[in-house]
């Protein structure tokens, strides 16, 4: 629970140290006294958002401080201990407010963000304030205080999540379908390209280029290759046959002179090397081939290697290569509609999660709903509209549409005159009629919730006499389980406080400033006669002020 609290230069707060009990205290003063600046501060200390304007004027810098017991909040022991900031049995929460605007944020001494510091307040504070009845016009905000009552706020916020999830993965499968769209696309001309390259002799292409260039010459070759053969071995009058003259001569010479020798076993060879030459030339002749069919096969094979290359924009040499990249991104296309598969199998999950989650909600629902229904005519039989008749009506949804707040949206419907049908809240109460309602469903919340601390700021406005009273017992009964601050008009309700706050207001030539004090016994008969009598208090205001603080 919060023990006390620190205020500095905070609006028209000088200064103020103030120490809080458990059970239910009541913060009165006369009206501009300044009593929900307290609030306002301790607002701040729990990561509201903070201008200039709360600096009181002439100071540098605001600054509150806020310290709580958590020895019985194993939540919060938790957090503290998850974000490294945890101490002993207290836990304190700083801000300082700069005259520029800017802040800076503590908890247990260290520097926190306003995320964080928010976070924690979450666990540690509920504050209702005189407006709140206002979001009752917002039909959206019914259903969220039917899930704080039901205790499936956190069961709300993980369904949530889940359709956040699903409209995200349904989005990457909608953006992955358009892509692959265009990628089936790229897959069907992969496939024909490398039917193409496949069927076609790539890998024997500088083969066929040779065989095309030999046959499309074979003419040539044979009339040439014949002419040369003739020239080196077959005429009378060739190479050989006056080479084999030449060698029988030297041979007779070298008999004669031994230095004719090295002529002589060149001729040798020459003679050999030519008949060698012959014969090659001879087996080469006897090989080529005159085969038009054949020609015309090369021809037709070489023309589609030229179309391929120019087709892909390559060589014919390089046309292999090209075969195997096309090859990688066909494998990889594959593996892309495998990912679809994946996700599509990853939506389906989530939404089979949703629905189990959202079905179990939508039961739970349906059951507070009707205790709801039950609880709240009967606290508005006793803040003074005995007449009326409140239910919560469910407007279902395509189960298929996995909205983030579940299978339904709720509406408060209301009646508050005999004989009259339901209608929505927003339509049909007063704004009497709709403070109590407002009231009688914060208090319900209340009783609900697991805080340490509620605050309940001005919302008795509006109300008075024995319903001012009501209100003092049920806000006195929730100080049973939580601690209870507030800050009140109704003297019916100031009575029913375990501990008194006065607020007064002191004011100078050149400055305003207000103090709180804890008043004592008799203090508290004069401030409760003050508020029940006004102006001038009679000895029968202060018996009638003592009365309500001895009920």
């Amino acid at each position: 629970m919060l023990t006390s609290i620190h205020i500095k230069d905070f609006a028209i707060i000088a200064q103020l140290d103030l120490d809080l009990s458990a059970g239910m205290t009541v913060i009165t003063g006369e009206t501009g006294a300044g009593k929900s600046i307290v609030v306002d501060a301790l607002g701040f200390a729990l990561g509201n958002r903070a201008d200039s304007g709360v600096v009181r004027h002439g100071a540098k810098r605001a600054e509150i401080s806020a310290i709580f017991d958590i020895e019985q909040l194993p939540k919060v022991q938790n957090w503290l201990e998850e974000q490294m900031l945890d101490e002993e049995q207290d836990c304190i929460l700083r801000r300082v407010i700069n005259h520029d605007g800017r802040s800076k944020a503590f908890v247990n001494g260290q520097p926190v963000n306003l995320a964080q510091l928010s976070e924690l307040g979450d666990f540690l504070v509920d504050i209702h304030g005189q407006h709140e009845h206002q979001s009752l016009f917002k039909p959206q905000t019914h259903l969220q205080l039917l899930d704080r009552y039901a205790g499936l706020s956190d069961k709300a916020v993980k369904l949530a999540e889940l359709a956040k999830n699903i409209q995200h993965t349904q989005g990457q499968l909608n953006q992955f379908q358009a892509a692959l769209k265009d990628k089936n696309d790229r897959k069907d001309l992969l496939n024909y390209q490398l039917e193409e390259l496949s069927q076609a002799p790539i890998d024997r292409a500088q083969q066929i280029e040779n065989e095309h260039k030999r046959a499309a010459n074979a003419s040539q070759l044979l009339t040439k290759g014949q002419a040369s053969l003739a020239a080196l071995n077959d005429d009378e009058q060739s190479i050989a046959s006056t080479l084999n003259s030449v060698a029988a001569q030297i041979s007779e010479l070298y008999g004669v002179d031994d230095n004719l020798k090295n002529t002589h076993d060149l001729l040798q060879s020459a003679l050999v090397e030519i008949d060698e030459a012959s014969a090659e030339l001879r087996n080469y002749l006897e090989s080529v081939d005159m085969d038009p069919e054949q020609l015309q096969q090369l021809d037709s094979e070489l023309s589609q290697l030229h179309d391929l290359s120019r087709k892909h924009q390559t060589s014919i040499q390089a046309l292999p290569e090209v075969l195997a990249s096309l090859e990688d991104e066909l494998t990889q296309l594959a593996g892309d509609e495998a990912s679809f598969g994946e996700l599509e199998q990853e939506l389906a999950k989530l939404q089979t999660q949703y629905q189990k989650l959202a079905q179990t909600i939508s039961k739970k629902r349906q059951t507070a709903a009707k205790k709801l229904n039950t609880e709240i005519v009967a606290l508005m039989q006793q803040l003074g509209l005995g007449n009326g008749v409140f239910e919560v009506a469910f407007k279902v949804h395509d189960a298929q549409s996995f909205k983030s707040i579940g299978l339904e949206r709720a509406e408060f419907m209301v009646s508050t005159n005999p004989g009259q049908q339901p209608m929505p809240l927003r339509k049909v109460a007063s704004g009497g009629e709709l403070s109590r309602i407002s009231l009688a469903l914060q208090v319900i919340n209340a009783q609900t919730t697991q805080l340490p601390t509620l605050i309940f700021d001005e919302v008795d406005v509006g109300i008075g006499g024995s319903t001012a009273e009501t209100v003092g017992k049920l806000l006195k009964s929730l100080g049973a389980k939580a601690q209870i601050l507030c800050v009140t008009h109704q003297a019916q309700v100031a009575a029913q406080g375990h501990q008194h706050l006065l607020v007064a207001k002191s004011q100078s030539k050149t400055s305003t400033s207000n103090q709180m004090l804890e008043i004592s016994c008799d203090e508290r008969v004069e401030e409760i006669a003050r508020m029940i009598g006004g102006v001038e208090i009679t000895e029968t205001i202060r018996s009638h002020a003592k009365e309500l603080l001895a009920q």
